[in-house]
């Protein structure tokens, strides 16, 4: 009969205890928990593929992560209620049960099988909770992990663009590669600390789980044992049941207190969970703004470098042309330069060789005044010789006088000669320095003149002779005298036209020296259209630089105000980034000073389980029933404390994220550091450019004076030529004058 009531009690306690087992509800749970693991993993693939991709990619993968944290913390709350549906529902059942007061001796076994049932429920409940700390532990780990600074593996700019500065900048650049490497390294300490720091954390918490699952198992064994002494104890307790029942009442209004005073610290903590979710939220906002500021500022320093060096292309683009411009110049100045001095030298030979004509011409002038003086001679013995004679032959005396007064005739042409030739004398000194391109035919005409001239002194010789031969034989033959006459009247005739061919030549000679006169002046206007050209040009460029600079002393006025904008700027973000940070340490103190009394809440409530547990042992020596309802209490209690656990490992989580955004904070300010860096690395090489500039300056003004050297030169060289030019004329016009005189 006993056996039969105990099998009666077991299946009742079964039954109570399945009653609160929902099979739809256990189907939710399942799905739900499907419905965990593979957001934890989907979670777990993003935070680790969060630091390989984009900017676009991992803003993309937060705003998914951030979905999948806010879906997993809706299904906790949705945990959260059931579980508060199912302890409404056991502690009705519990205060249901209380009131009957079935008691029986006989019921130690089936009460100890009723008691290890509900463990058991406990343990698959614990075990549950157990598998899905360890998934958030896992995604807690992998969230956990830092980033890797995006700072330290920049490479410096690429040297292509400066190979002209490879000397002056090799020791700048090598400097500031050695800082970058010194700043790459400290990060990379910084992320080993940190990273030990968390390990250290992850050892430690990994221990103190150790640690309580140790407590709990033997605990469970001390339960165990308990269970087995209890047994004993219960035959000889049965008597006290009724003494306990009396004390019943009192022991539930005790369990009421306790759990007013539990829900009181529930609300506490369900006060200070939404305050954290507020600063989250907070924190959250501000970290987006300083991303978009961020963002911003990474936008104005691309623009700024783009800017900056278009500016270069341009000021090189414009270097280029003005050399190629000058360079053409000067190639057509050094073109003209030689060609005057081409000209120069030509005029000079043209010179030289005048003044050797003016020689020959006045050698000839000497032999013709030679030849004056010759028949002025023979012309006065011929007058002796005719008055002599004048009585011997009348006809002599009338061929006599004939030829006296051709001889005037010849005397009077050769003073008009001799003026035509002073006048020819002075023009062709007057234009002797423009001879210089027809010195071959001027040449050969003076070679047929003086050939004329040789024949003429050989003819004079041949009529000296002939003169004498007349002298001797002037009474043997006066008709040999008339042909002799005849023959001279028609040598003068040929010495005259041999005259006025000269004349003409001369006057063709004068023609070309007008046309030299008029190539030199249009060459001299040439020339100085040409230096009124380069002084335009010079000008010109002497503009164009002095525009050049001024818009580069505006554009490097203008970088230095941005530049300082941003050095204000980043002085005030680094102000309100160091208050931020003091905020956020006060509010992890503050959170931490949460936890604190949440620890000291756990260890209350283990304290109430402990009791708990003492009057659950106590209670179940008196009713199987009691007992089994006091064990479900624990296992809530068991339950409350796993919830505990994970509020923790969820502060800590939070903790950990708080981590991550002031690392992220850290490698943004080494950002715009790098970025600092560049901007003076750019200010830099503009200076250099700028003293580029300069030397070029230089080294224009330095061919400018040259240049200018040149044309005094070659002004002065022409000067010199003009002065020899004039110095000859007069030397030649004083001979002539002399030689007139």
């Amino acid at each position: 009969m006993e056996a039969e009531m105990a099998k009666q009690r077991w299946k009742g306690s079964m039954k109570a205890f399945q009653s609160h087992l929902d099979p739809e509800k256990e189907e939710q749970l399942k799905g739900i928990k499907k419905e965990i693991e593979s957001k934890v993993k989907r979670i777990v693939k993003l935070s680790k593929s969060i630091s390989k991709g984009s900017r676009d990619g991992n803003l993309r993968r937060r705003s998914e992560l951030i979905q999948l944290v806010d879906d997993f913390h809706k299904q906790y709350q949705s945990l959260y209620a059931m579980y508060d549906n199912l302890r409404g529902e056991v502690k009705y059942n519990l205060c249901a049960k209380i009131r009957d007061n079935a008691a029986s001796s006989s019921s130690s076994v089936s009460d100890s099988e009723a008691y290890q049932s509900p463990w058991q429920y406990a343990g698959e409940g614990s075990s549950y909770f157990s598998n899905t700390a360890n998934h958030e532990t896992a995604f807690l780990d992998l969230d956990s992990l830092p980033d890797s600074p995006t700072s330290s593996g920049q490479e410096p700019e690429s040297r292509d663009v400066f190979k002209d500065l490879n000397n002056r900048g090799k020791g700048i650049e090598n400097s500031m590669t050695d800082k970058l490497m010194n700043e790459s390294a400290w990060l990379k300490e910084k992320v080993t600390e940190k990273e030990e720091l968390l390990l250290s954390l992850t050892k430690k918490y990994e221990v103190h789980e150790n640690e309580r699952l140790a407590e709990i198992k033997s605990l469970e064994d001390q339960i165990a044992v308990m269970k087995k002494e209890l047994g004993e104890q219960i035959m000889s307790k049965s008597n006290e049941i009724k003494q306990l029942e009396k004390g019943n009442a009192g022991l539930q209004v005790h369990v009421r207190e306790l759990e007013a005073a539990f829900r009181e610290k529930e609300d506490q903590f369900s006060n200070l969970l939404a305050r954290f979710e507020e600063n989250q939220t907070k924190s959250k906002s501000r970290i987006d703004d300083l991303m978009a500021r961020a963002n911003s500022l990474q936008q104005k320093l691309d623009s700024l470098h783009t800017e900056r060096n278009e500016q270069l292309k341009l000021l090189n683009n414009e270097k280029h042309e003005l050399e190629l411009s000058l360079e053409k110049k000067y190639h057509e100045a050094t073109v003209e330069v030689t060609d005057l001095k081409e000209k120069l030298t030509s005029a000079s030979l043209v010179e030289k060789e005048i003044l050797k004509e003016n020689e020959g011409l006045q050698v000839q002038v000497k032999d013709w005044k030679l030849e004056v003086g010759s028949l002025c001679s023979q012309k006065s013995d011929l007058e002796k010789q005719i008055r002599d004679i004048n009585r011997e032959a009348y006809r002599s005396q009338l061929e006599k006088e004939e030829l006296t007064d051709k001889i005037n005739e010849l005397e009077t042409i050769l003073l008009e000669k001799k003026h035509e030739l002073s006048t020819l004398q002075k023009k062709h000194e007057a234009y002797a320095n423009d001879m210089s391109n027809q010195n071959s035919s001027l040449a050969a005409r003076i070679n047929t003149l003086q050939q004329e001239l040789r024949s003429g002194e050989t003819e004079k010789v041949q009529l000296q002779s002939q003169l004498e031969k007349q002298k001797h034989e002037f009474f043997q033959s006066l008709t040999q005298l008339e042909k002799k006459n005849i023959e001279l009247t028609m040598k003068i005739t040929d010495k005259e036209k041999s005259i006025r061919e000269n004349e003409h030549v001369i006057n063709k000679l004068n023609e070309e020296h007008n046309q030299m006169k008029i190539r030199l002046e249009d060459s001299k206007s040439s020339l100085q259209n040409a230096e009124k050209k380069i002084e335009e040009m010079t000008q010109e460029l002497r503009k164009k630089f002095e525009d050049g600079l001024r818009i580069l002393s505006r554009r490097i006025r203008v970088a230095e105000q941005m530049h300082l904008e941003n050095k204000e700027w980043y002085q005030k973000t680094r102000d309100s980034y160091e208050k931020e940070n003091n905020d956020l340490k006060e509010k992890n103190a503050r959170l931490q000073v949460g936890i604190r009394g949440i620890k000291d809440i756990t260890l209350t409530a283990n304290d109430t389980l402990a009791s708990l547990d003492t009057v659950a042992l106590k209670f179940e020596e008196c009713t199987g029933h009691f007992f089994n309802r006091i064990s479900k209490v624990s296992c809530e209690l068991q339950f409350v404390k796993d919830w505990v656990m994970r509020k923790n490992k969820a502060i800590v989580h939070v903790q950990d994220d708080l981590d991550c955004l002031l690392a992220q904070l850290d490698d943004k300010e080494a950002e715009i550091l790098v970025y600092r860096e560049k901007v003076w690395k750019s200010d830099n090489k503009v200076r250099e450019l700028e003293k580029m500039i300069k030397e070029k300056d230089d080294g224009m003004l330095a061919l400018k004076e040259e240049k200018r050297e040149a044309i005094r030169q070659l002004c002065i060289w022409i000067d010199y030529h003009r002065s020899r030019s004039d110095y000859y004329q007069k030397s030649l016009s004083v001979y002539g004058s002399r030689k007139n005189l």
